[in-house]
């Protein structure tokens, strides 16, 4: 079982890539919301401590999605790991209950928001339009919601997250 747990996130976060790098042809304004479907489920993963998210899965998982969507080297990898190091750092008792997740997710989303704002004017050379990019990062929250408030857990409260285990543990998977 803690084999499985140790891989799941992997599994599941290329799976999501997968999906996500599949032409569906979306609109412009939602060209922010199909790159940020791996990180949210990398969130997932974060906030409910179920296995570990290697940061090497999530940098290939960016640089995938940076070829799929034709954008610089390096821009959603700077995103998915600016995120992962976010949530990381979040207090664990935070995760513990659903308003907690909540919260975290709302701060991480606002980290996100200004991360992607931040880096994509940088590459531009001048400031983006940042309504793209908060509806992109509100939708794909709203994944992460549905999901936290349909997942049932009997051993909640024996979960515990990424950041208690300590760097020792998340050392040895990625």
């Amino acid at each position: 079982m803690k084999a499985v747990l140790a891989i799941l996130p992997s599994v599941v976060i290329t799976m999501v890539l997968a999906l996500a790098c599949a032409p569906w042809g979306a609109l412009d304004e939602a060209r922010f919301v199909m790159p940020l479907l791996p990180y949210m489920a990398a969130h997932v993963f974060l906030a409910r401590g179920v296995g570990v998210v290697p940061s090497p899965i999530l940098f290939v998982a960016g640089l995938v999605m940076d070829l799929a969507t034709h954008g610089p080297l390096g821009f959603w990898a700077i995103i998915y790991l600016s995120g992962a190091l976010f949530a990381r750092q979040l207090p664990g008792g935070i995760m513990q209950t659903a308003l907690g997740r909540l919260g975290a997710l709302t701060a991480t989303v606002l980290v996100l928001f200004v991360v992607q704002v931040a880096v994509a004017s940088l590459y531009k050379f001048e400031w983006v339009d940042w309504r793209g990019v908060i509806a992109g990062t509100s939708v794909a929250a709203l994944a992460v919601l549905i999901v936290d408030l349909f997942w049932r857990s009997g051993q909640s409260a024996a979960q515990v997250n990424v950041t208690q285990r300590g760097a020792s543990q998340a050392g040895r998977v990625g």
